[in-house]
């Protein structure tokens, strides 16, 4: 007997520009913000930033939807219905919270993420659904994992879930449970859930091509050992990037703590010949990176170079200048909520959607400068 195909996994698919466009226009009628009809198609395009062919096909949907109603001449659309129409055409939700599970908490989250979390908690506010911070440390690391989130998702008034420095456990869960949730970072590989990520891969890739153009052949990624989806995306790409070019790159894993980085660095400095380049993962660990390098004979820019592989306000006041990798916070908080509201609609199936923040790189003097040599001793 022929066995039957299995079913291929749902591919991710990037959120549109059209899509974008549609769910800005959903926000600022749900806000009553063109409570009297909307404003020609030429305002709204140059108010979004959007070609006449985008909105117009952002317009359709919402046409469709019943949400708007076609005008004449000069495209100044009636708005067909109450602020709340799409909540009647849709099943009630089961409550108006949305929690945001993270391992770590809210204290010690750099300042970019608290922008990206306001964000997410602006937009679901103005959709009538309020975000709350659920701490949960190791939650996908305890014997009983599994009735550990059970407990934690049958809370009641609880709508959906948005995922912060998930585990590959958690992320494998959730994708089973059938329960509305957005993953805020990369998903691990056959995971299908909607997420919104930097393109860590993209910056990780260009970091290492920075180094070698700047002299370095031996290179390191410094990360935690509690890695992400990211984290293990962002060591891949650093090394395959090196390797194509000619040079050599690791992964190198620490406790999270500044003695665990430390001791690490203290190992991998007695290579013979040791790497000269560190791409550090979180903004965080920089300082320490930096000061332990200088205090092991390799000073920054002189003999190493450093850059972070994310941006943080304090490293804008940092001596030497930091190279790094800005990320507009409010875009990467905007794709999240979008999602979010997406999924609770149930318009998430089918597909799996992805909301994609390129990054900035932002050069600086712990990056090094071109055509000098990185041999100790030269």
């Amino acid at each position: 007997m022929k066995k039957p195909h299995p079913t291929p996994p749902a591919q991710p698919i990037r959120l549109s520009l059209v899509e974008q466009t549609a769910e800005y226009l959903r926000e600022g009628l749900r806000g009553n913000r063109w409570a009297g009809g909307l404003p020609t198609e030429g305002e709204l395009g140059h108010e979004l930033g959007v070609s006449r062919g985008t909105l117009r096909n952002a317009l359709a949907t919402l046409f469709k939807e019943g949400v708007l109603q076609p005008g004449g001449r000069g495209g100044r659309h009636a708005v067909n219905t109450p602020v709340e129409r799409d909540k009647k055409s849709c099943a009630p939700l089961p409550g108006n919270l949305v929690r945001l599970l993270s391992p770590q908490p809210r204290s010690i989250i750099g300042g970019d993420t608290q922008i990206v979390f306001q964000t997410i908690a602006e937009i679901l506010g103005r959709a009538g659904l309020h975000l709350e911070f659920e701490y949960r440390p190791g939650c996908g690391d305890l014997r009983h994992s599994e009735a550990t989130l059970r407990k934690l998702t049958a809370q009641p008034n609880t709508a959906g879930w948005i995922l912060y420095r998930s585990s590959r456990f958690v992320q494998e869960w959730f994708a089973r449970s059938g329960i509305p949730v957005v993953v805020l970072g990369g998903v691990f590989p056959g995971v299908a859930l909607s997420h919104a990520e930097i393109d860590l891969v993209a910056a990780c890739r260009h970091a290492a091509g920075i180094f070698v153009s700047r002299g370095h052949r031996r290179m390191v990624f410094l990360s935690v050992e509690s890695a992400t989806a990211g984290d293990v995306a962002s060591g891949l790409a650093f090394g395959a990037a090196a390797t194509s070019a000619g040079a050599h790159a690791e992964t190198v894993l620490f406790d999270d703590t500044v003695p665990g980085l430390c001791h690490q660095l203290d190992r991998i400095l007695r290579a013979d010949p040791a790497p000269t380049a560190f791409l550090v993962a979180m903004p965080n660990h920089l300082q320490p990176t930096i000061g332990h390098l200088t205090r092991r004979g390799y000073p920054v820019p002189q003999l190493a170079s450093v850059i972070s592989r994310l941006d943080s306000r304090m490293l804008a006041e940092f001596i030497p200048s930091v190279a790094r990798y800005a990320v507009n916070a409010e875009r990467l908080g905007r794709g999240t909520a979008r999602l979010m509201i997406l999924a609770l609609r149930g318009k998430g199936a089918g597909g799996v959607r992805r909301s994609l923040v390129m990054p900035t790189y932002v050069d600086g003097e712990t990056a090094g400068l071109s055509g000098v040599s990185f041999l100790k001793g030269d």
